[in-house]
């Protein structure tokens, strides 16, 4: 009877040890951990800026025009100011590479290799915000407070005060090239996602949501989730629908005139690779689109399937 009372407590202490082995090193149960992106004064990211968009319009007598577009930007990230939880960022999209095909139509444009602009109202969309140096200040939050800069608001004043000698397509796409929702589309990798506080693994949370696909502006409530934590390493994760801003003018490539947003939806696929200490490694935006425009009688639609990724490629100081 005593061996086998000390048999059973020998298998009791391998079963106790093993279970203890089992949860050796892991996370207790519910644990939380802060998601912020974190700046130091003095401290510079570069990044590289890929969007790939493949673009279909449907006219209203089922003709179709298709488009793909690929542009490269690479940008460096300093922050200027960090006090408080307030976050001061100056972004310079300081290069680019753009490629656009359509049926009969190729062009391409490297800033660091053509000496002049070239002439194409797809493309000064891109080159509209290069090296206007934006100041963005954040909240402990990620969110955006301001959009400012010498640079971006010289520019905007010359348009405004210059404008009349820009015919209403070319004077739209300026604009819009260098107004918030563009500037932001491309220098700000946060997009709200990153809800600055404290949460658990698989855990969510409500956000609004502001991105511009093939030149046209959806926006809207939008819920992300905390989908692991590994090495050092987060993954925040969005899956959500979000609509488009109704009655925007918008310029739709080959189309002459500005036409009005009438409807429309883009369902998002986004991720963010958060490190431990702060920086934003990677960012992966998917979008599928769709929305209706008119141009004076004529109503079209536009499918739009656009991917963009932010990806770290050096830090260093300043």
């Amino acid at each position: 009877m005593i061996g086998r009372l000390s048999s059973l407590m020998v298998i009791l202490t391998i079963a106790i040890a093993s279970a203890g082995a089992q949860t050796a090193g892991a996370p207790p149960k519910g644990r939380e951990y802060r998601l912020q992106a974190l700046y130091r004064p003095g401290i510079a990211q570069n990044y590289e800026i890929t969007e790939i968009d493949t673009v279909v319009r449907t006219h209203s007598d089922s003709s179709t025009k298709s488009y793909t577009r690929k542009v490269v930007y690479f940008a460096t990230v300093r922050c200027t100011e960090s006090l408080d939880g307030f976050s001061t960022l100056t972004v310079n999209l300081d290069s680019l590479q753009y490629a656009f095909a359509s049926e009969g139509v190729e062009l391409t444009y490297d800033s660091q290799k053509d000496v002049t602009i070239k002439q194409f109202a797809d493309l000064t969309n891109y080159v509209g915000p290069m090296n206007r140096q934006p100041d963005i200040r954040y909240n402990a939050y990620g969110d955006v407070l301001s959009v400012k800069g010498e640079q971006l608001e010289w520019m905007r004043d010359y348009l405004k005060d210059n404008g009349d000698g820009l015919d209403s397509v070319m004077a739209l796409i300026w604009n819009q090239s260098v107004a918030d929702g563009n500037i932001l589309q491309y220098s700000d990798l946060q997009k709200r996602v990153l809800p600055g506080k404290k949460v658990a693994v698989d855990s969510s949370w409500q956000h609004d949501l502001q991105l511009r696909l093939d030149g046209v502006m959806f926006a809207g409530k939008v819920r992300s989730k905390l989908a692991g934590y590994s090495g050092g390493l987060y993954s925040i994760v969005l899956r959500d629908t979000i609509q488009v801003v109704p009655d925007q003018p918008i310029h739709a490539y080959g189309v002459p005139y500005i036409a009005s947003v009438l409807d429309g939806r883009a369902v998002v696929d986004h991720t963010i690779e958060l490190a431990a200490s702060g920086s934003i490694n990677h960012v992966v935006s998917s979008a599928k689109a769709r929305f209706r425009a008119r141009a004076y009688n004529e109503v079209f639609t536009h499918d739009v399937t656009s991917i963009t990724t932010w990806k770290l490629t050096g830090q260093y100081q300043w």
